[in-house]
């Protein structure tokens, strides 16, 4: 008989098995560790409300999560069993929160084009972008749409011809509005899913300039604290572009307020193919930065006058002045989630070097986890989330691991062995931050750039020691009309990080392109990962086996053969090479470009009348693809829709295709792709496995229904 004693509890007197026994002796030598997956479970509640086919019961989800908590408080002292309580009950607050926020932030979302159509409201938030401006609208009620139908907000294009507008005002524009755009093939990224969750429910573009209009109550209330941060994070956004035009200004304007929408998609590639995209994103680097330069800065001034350096707390002076310095910028930047997680780590290091208890730990990162799901529980399945939350789990880890060997290898001796020091240290935390976001970038973004150290190399030090204390800089000069002084040299280090971005991502071999990593696979590295990073005792290197496991899964995915999306306006059909031939419309550019953002292929022109490309033969009317045995004809005018079935496994047309063929052969055409969103088709031996965006979605709210336009009367 064996008593196996927690730190909270007894296990008792039992007689487990020999496995059951070292697992419990395990996880009782971990202490209070073990609290770290608390934020874990309370993810997992999360994920499991997104995992649904059908949207759950607001009720039923509070009701679970109330007696998890009170279930949680009765076991409190009754060791094993608490600590199961308490891992439940955050389990079912995460699901009933994830519940409660879509219940909240529930909006129409349009199922239809609509216009053109006379659009007024109010602007929410404004961000340049290529050729004018890109505005979000607190729609007022939209003609020809039932209450049940009006979105909530809509986001439109605006040219620069339009009157010069702020968050806040009223406008009014003549606009034609479209449905969020679809996935562009199943498992794509789900973009009715995030803009659903920021209500707005429709995009579109205007015919004309935008105008600003009176508001009956402009003079009788001043702007709340939201709308006074977004119209002066605008303001500022304008005042860099000012000083810094094109791609310079627009990662300047980046870097300070969050708007990136300045920056031109060749630029924000080289960012992405060179592994330099965290540069953009306003994160840990960026506020840990600023935070020390006003820290060392005040500190610094502050020493100079004897009086008050003999006198005062000159450093806890200097962390008070740096948490309300990245409280300032919190503001303007957005609080994007990799800010707003940023700022907790900091925040909560600042806040300990004035109670004198300063230690980097994952404890840090549990609580900024923590804070951050609670607050906006959606981003657990986005990619900044993701990512950043991944780069500083991995950091934390081997900080905590192995930080005193490294800090006697790079910190210390002479000077220049310091200098190198630094510089190593850069590659240490580009490796592994590298390969802690490395499963997060494959799944999103299906590559891997294998030159990133090198250009972090390069560009991290130029932004840690000239370009953001240059922005500090032209941030404090603003109010006084001189930001001119700090962005002009914050401009040349800006223009530095993207010529080695654009030099870096040029390289042969730079990026990889990788299979698709499926969602389960994911989740399992997920666990593993945090199994080796969270854990202290030698137990955590189990996690290399779900990590080893979940990489190998991308063996057992295959790239679909066809898909047809966008309500068959883009048909894609793969070569044997990996090439995807692609048979659609001129205005179908953003398709096309997330397409092949979602497949890493290469995208080449559908083959024309009488000619062949590997299994596409386009000698007839309607083209046929041939791949393992099976033989489909794919249809790309109504002269091609087949009058024989014989021989057909499927028919896939971006026409109508009728029922002539429907009882003997599959038929996937325009409408089916309409109804049903981004169809994808995989031929084997076997037969055709089809499966669509909708139907594997489920029946979810950013789902859409689409419904005929009605008739008029």
């Amino acid at each position: 008989m064996t008593d196996v004693v927690f730190p909270g509890g007894r296990l008792g007197a039992v007689s487990p098995p020999g496995f059951v026994r070292g697992f419990a002796e395990r996880l009782g030598a971990e202490g209070e560790r073990r609290f770290l997956w608390l934020p874990v479970f309370f993810g997992a509640g999360i994920g499991i409300y997104f995992s649904l086919q059908v949207e759950p019961p607001l009720w039923p989800a509070i009701a679970t999560a109330a007696a998890g908590i009170a279930l949680a408080l009765v076991l409190r002292r009754s060791g094993p069993w608490g600590e199961t309580a308490l891992a439940f009950a955050a389990v079912a607050a995460g699901f009933a929160l994830m519940c409660e926020i879509a219940w909240e932030r529930h909006s129409a979302m349009l199922q239809r084009p609509l216009g053109p159509v006379a659009l007024t409201g109010r602007v929410v938030d404004i961000d340049l972008v290529d050729k004018g401006w890109r505005i979000i609208v607190q729609a007022d009620a939209l003609p020809g749409l039932d209450a049940a139908d009006q979105p909530r907000r809509v986001r439109v294009r605006i040219p620069k011809t339009s009157d010069a507008l702020y968050p806040g005002d009223r406008v009014s524009m003549k606009a034609m509005l479209y449905p969020v755009p679809a996935q562009v093939m199943p498992g794509a990224r789900d973009f009715e899913r995030e803009l659903y969750f920021s209500g707005i429910g429709g995009v579109g573009y205007t015919y004309g300039a935008a105008k600003r209009i009176a508001d009956p109550a402009d003079g009788e209330q001043s702007p709340g604290l939201r709308e006074y941060v977004r119209q002066l994070r605008t303001e500022m956004s304008r005042r860099i572009l000012a000083v810094l035009p094109g791609s310079t200004g627009g990662v300047a304007s980046a870097l300070i307020t969050g708007k990136r929408g300045a920056i031109d998609e060749d630029v924000t590639q080289a960012f992405r193919d060179s592994g330099l995209s965290h540069l953009l994103a306003i994160a840990g680097l960026h506020l840990g930065l600023v935070g020390a330069f006003v820290f060392f800065v005040v500190r610094g001034a502050l020493a100079m006058i004897p009086t008050l350096a003999l006198t005062w707390p000159i450093k806890k002076i200097a962390a008070g002045c740096a948490l309300i310095v990245l409280t300032c910028y919190l503001l303007i930047s957005g609080a994007a989630i990799p800010t707003e997680r940023a700022f907790v780590m900091n925040g909560i290091a600042f806040v300990a070097i004035i109670m004198d208890r300063l230690r980097i730990s994952m404890r840090v990162c549990a609580i900024a986890a923590a804070l951050v799901l609670m607050v906006e529980p959606q981003s657990l399945v986005g990619v900044s989330f993701q990512m950043s939350f991944g780069a500083v789990v991995a950091l934390i880890a081997v900080y905590e691991t192995f930080g005193g060997s490294l800090v006697r290898l790079f910190h210390s001796g002479s000077l220049a062995r310091r200098v190198l020091g630094y510089f190593a240290g850069v590659v240490v935390a580009t490796v592994v931050a590298t390969l802690g976001t490395a499963p997060f970038s494959i799944y999103h973004f299906h590559h891997l750039a294998l030159y990133s150290p090198l250009a972090n190399f390069l560009a991290v030090p130029l932004s840690a020691l000239w370009t953001l204390p240059w922005g500090v800089v032209a941030c404090l000069l603003m109010p006084f009309g001189l930001e001119q002084l700090g962005l002009i040299p914050m401009g040349w280090g800006i223009d530095a990080t993207i010529w080695i971005a654009r030099h870096v991502s040029a390289l042969p071999g730079d990026v990889i392109a990788m299979p698709r990593l499926p969602p389960e696979g994911l989740l399992i590295i997920a666990l593993g990962g945090l199994w080796l990073c969270l854990w202290r005792g030698n137990w955590r290197i189990w996690g290399l086996v779900p990590i080893a496991a979940g990489l190998a899964s991308m063996l057992l995915t295959h790239p679909p053969d066809i898909v047809i999306a966008d309500g068959g306006r883009f048909v894609a059909a793969r070569a044997g090479d990996g090439r995807y031939l692609v048979a659609a419309d001129k205005n179908e550019k953003i398709v096309r470009s997330i397409f092949a953002s979602e497949t890493a292929a290469v995208l080449m022109a559908w083959p024309g009348a009488g000619k062949t490309d590997g299994p596409l033969d386009c000698a007839m009317a309607a083209c046929r693809y041939r791949a393992r045995g099976r033989d489909v004809a794919i249809v790309t005018a109504a002269a091609g829709i087949p009058t024989q079935c014989d021989g057909l496994d499927a028919i896939v047309s971006q026409v109508p295709a009728g029922f002539r063929c429907r009882a003997l052969v599959l038929v996937i055409d325009r409408i089916d792709s309409y109804q049903r969103g981004a169809v994808a088709l995989w031929l084997n031996e076997d037969g055709i496995a089809v499966e669509s965006a909708n139907e594997s979605r489920g029946d979810r709210p950013w789902v859409p229904h689409p419904r005929a336009k009605p008739k008029p009367q």
